[in-house]
């Protein structure tokens, strides 16, 4: 008899022990879809802060390498000068892979071309030398400069070729303050250098 009984009562046991389980699967579950969108969040912001600090690092090194080769070049009046500096045109395409830019560039795998080691600079980049590149910049005395401006895509498009924007998200800073634009948006950097060459 107190072998029944037993059994009767492990029976017990077991089927409470199995709704204990289905309950708390269904807990674990609930809690994975509470977390799973602010870990992708946490992931994607990691990825996107992390290839804009790296661009950035990239166009900053770009333009004191220009800026350093600039002030040591006769006669930027003359076009051919300053497009030697450059490496590209005014509007990003390759015109000498044997300037700084365009070396750092290349480095940083900033280009169009095969894994961004060659080719252009992507539609809407600029690269300026200044002040004869932009009439509206005055540069102080004695001075050249250089402006990359870069237009960073986070994720790129799943068309080839298509160059639509996707838009931009404004994060707003506090009162007064500028916004901070996310997602497309243009990265300017500018180096100045005093002239070592008078002309």
């Amino acid at each position: 008899m107190g072998f029944r009984e037993s059994s009767k009562y492990d029976k017990k046991v077991m089927q409470r022990a199995r709704l204990n389980r289905r309950s708390e699967s269904g807990q674990a579950m609930i809690e994975f879809a509470l977390c799973v969108p602010l870990l992708m969040l946490f992931i994607f912001g990691i990825i996107y802060f992390g290839r804009t600090f790296y661009t950035k690092q990239i166009i900053t090194m770009s333009v004191q390498e220009g800026a350093r080769m600039a002030c040591r070049m006769p006669d930027l009046s003359n076009g051919v000068s300053r497009d030697y500096v450059r490496g590209f045109t005014t509007t990003g395409q390759a015109l000498n892979s044997n300037s700084p830019i365009y070396q750092a560039m290349a480095a940083g795998h900033l280009l169009s071309g095969p894994q961004g080691s060659s080719g252009d600079l992507p539609p809407g980049s600029t690269v300026s030398i200044l002040p004869w590149d932009d009439g509206s910049v005055t540069m102080p005395a004695g001075t050249v400069g250089v402006r990359i401006q870069y237009p960073f895509v986070f994720i790129g498009s799943a068309f080839p070729g298509n160059q639509s924007p996707r838009g931009q998200m404004n994060v707003w800073m506090g009162p007064g303050g500028p916004p901070v634009p996310f997602l497309d948006t243009v990265i300017t950097e500018q180096a100045v250098a005093t002239q070592e060459v008078v002309y």
